[in-house]
């Protein structure tokens, strides 16, 4: 499954096509990549994947936003960490975890990013 080596093209197992932006495409093929590699080592330890999503800066109220609407379509509440940040977190299967998340950041004296 993994000695196939493909040029950035856009097919996946049972997806077909993507219309999809590059980058978008380049993490699918990544994980079904990786899924082969995993399927090909029956004998390697298997692998924890955790998938951080970081929102672009947009101001801090708005990148919380952001994380309320990962949690919404991940299907879980979003959660404060004890150091203030705002994460919205799920597990799929065994050995995934995907995550999204903003951390406030002090840039200067009572000043909050």
């Amino acid at each position: 499954m993994t000695d196939v080596v493909r040029s950035g093209t856009e097919w996946v197992p049972r997806i077909g096509m993507l219309e999809v932006s590059p980058e978008r495409a380049a993490v699918i093929r990544g994980l079904f990549e990786l899924a082969a590699f995993v399927a090909d080592h029956p004998g390697l330890p298997l692998p924890f994947v955790s998938a951080v999503m970081v929102p672009p800066a947009l101001g801090l109220q708005r990148e919380i936003g952001v994380v309320g609407e990962v949690a919404r379509v991940l299907g879980v509440t979003p959660a404060t960490t004890p150091d203030g940040a705002c994460v919205a977190q799920r597990r799929f299967g065994r050995a995934v975890q995907v995550k999204c998340l903003v951390r406030p950041v002090v840039v200067a004296a009572g000043v909050v990013r």
